[in-house]
């Protein structure tokens, strides 16, 4: 729970740094009937959720990038293994070993290549999957900026319908200005995010998946 106030905090945040923040005096509402409070119920309820989506997406993100951190340490297994490999392969023939041992050798090469390229495969999708997640987790806090300007907005029409006299004190151009920022930032986060997983959508039909890639088993230790 912590986490989620915590998230909803830093979305509000970047959301001020644009312009101040309008926040409509809650009193008002005790003046409301449940009738005339189901909008601002819906709006709250719309927050509650953007609220969740964030901590969803930024959940997400954090996957990828530990994903992509475990993949970078498979990398530099796979090039020490490369290396191992080649350095037998040339002590093989400084002590003249045979043509079969020098064809293991050789097949160890090419195995051990084979995983430096899959591990590069996949170290590139990945890096594209972070962009993604990183692109929704932004368009996930832009929601929810726009959700939280729709509640202020719902609380102000609400009280205005209801005669409250904490309406008179809003300055309802703010209100309408900043719901309107919002859903442009919204707007463009969104489409952000969709020209990312296109991006990835294209790359993929020219790069296989990794998951689809056969990657050699490690090697073992040389027996002593």
């Amino acid at each position: 729970m912590r986490k989620l106030i915590l998230g909803a905090a830093v979305a509000l945040a970047a959301c001020a740094q644009h312009h101040q923040m309008t926040k409509v005096d809650d009193s008002g509402l005790a003046r409301l009937d449940e009738r005339q409070m189901q909008p601002v119920d819906d709006a709250r309820v719309e927050e509650g959720r953007a609220q969740d989506a964030i901590a969803k997406a930024r959940a997400a993100e954090s996957d990828a990038r530990a994903r992509f951190e475990v993949a970078r340490s498979e990398k530099d297994v796979s090039a020490a293994q490369l290396k191992r490999s080649i350095a037998e392969r040339d002590l093989l023939k400084k002590q003249y070993a045979s043509k079969d041992q020098l064809a293991q050798a050789d097949q160890n090469i090419q195995a051990a290549q084979d995983r430096v390229k899959a591990t590069d495969l996949k170290l590139a999708y990945l890096n594209q999957m972070i962009a993604v997640a990183e692109g929704e987790r932004k368009a996930a806090e832009a929601h929810f900026s726009t959700a939280h300007f729709v509640t202020e907005q719902s609380k102000y029409r609400a009280m205005r319908a209801a005669n409250a006299p904490q309406a008179e004190a809003v300055n309802v151009g703010e209100i309408d200005k900043q719901v309107a920022e919002a859903r442009a930032n919204e707007a463009h986060a969104q489409k952000a995010a969709y020209n990312r997983w296109e991006q990835v959508d294209a790359s993929a039909r020219t790069m296989a998946q990794p998951h689809n890639l056969p990657v050699p088993p490690p090697m073992s230790e040389p027996s002593k």
